[in-house]
């Protein structure tokens, strides 16, 4: 993981290009908490964690500047949200304040060295982070530590048996790591090492919102594999998992 891309990436806020992730269209909180179809996603998402089960404090482990928190803040009484890049956490803490999501403690920390007590979180969710970390047995380890016994870890990562997830992800060395585990049988045997599966799902969306021309052919190329139903090859997927 590379600190210094992301400081770069949030300081000039650029838009997506291809190879390259942008701020404004994918890591702007201020604009993409608002955005009705990210809503839709992360509601969605966060529906899977058990409802007959209290949730008084939850870690998120990798949450970049926090553009889901208006979702996840009715879904624990604390949160945790940790991520690596001093500059991400600045914005996801300014996002914070500005809409009195109070409930929410963005901090820098790392998800290979988890500075909490053991069984301390009733649930963990890590949403496209996980194909960023280095030595994810560490991680894995970790995040079973500090989960409490039946507590439920939520994944949600990118699909590279989708093509179009594959050419992204294989062309920008931060996101190279997804090619090697993030299909979703690996991706899942890998999880398993330390948890058991609830469920696993393909997600048909992407969290980029492209206007204008290419937003039609992404939207046109999301429709197609919607209807081919063959959730092995939607774009995302997502994990729940149990300790």
């Amino acid at each position: 993981m590379n600190n210094e891309h992301y400081r770069e990436l949030v300081q000039k806020k650029t838009r997506t290009k291809l190879a390259s992730c942008g701020y404004a269209d994918r890591f702007d909180p201020f604009v993409l908490n608002k955005d009705p179809r990210l809503r839709i996603l992360y509601d969605g998402l966060f529906s899977l964690l058990p409802k007959d089960v209290p949730c008084g404090k939850l870690l998120d482990i990798g949450c970049g500047t926090g553009i889901y928190f208006d979702a996840l803040a009715g879904h624990s009484q604390h949160i945790e949200a940790i991520d690596f890049s001093d500059e991400m956490i600045r914005i996801a803490r300014e996002y914070c304040s500005q809409n009195n999501l109070n409930n929410i403690n963005a901090r820098k920390g790392s998800a290979e060295m988890l500075e909490y007590e053991d069984e301390s979180f009733d649930v963990v969710i890590e949403l496209d982070a996980l194909h960023h970390i280095c030595d994810l047995e560490k991680t894995l380890a970790e995040v079973s530590r500090v989960l409490k016994p039946g507590g439920h870890f939520l994944v949600f990562e990118p699909n590279v048996s989708n093509p179009l997830i594959f050419l992204v992800h294989a062309l920008p060395a931060e996101e190279r790591l997804a090619v090697s585990r993030n299909r979703p049988g690996k991706l899942v045997k890998l999880l398993e090492k330390r948890f058991d599966t609830v469920r696993w799902d393909g997600v048909c969306s992407l969290i980029t919102q492209p206007e204008g021309i290419k937003g039609f052919i992404l939207d046109t190329y999301l429709k197609f594999w919607k209807v081919s139903g063959l959730k092995q090859f939607y774009p995302r997927q997502v994990w729940l998992g149990r300790k």
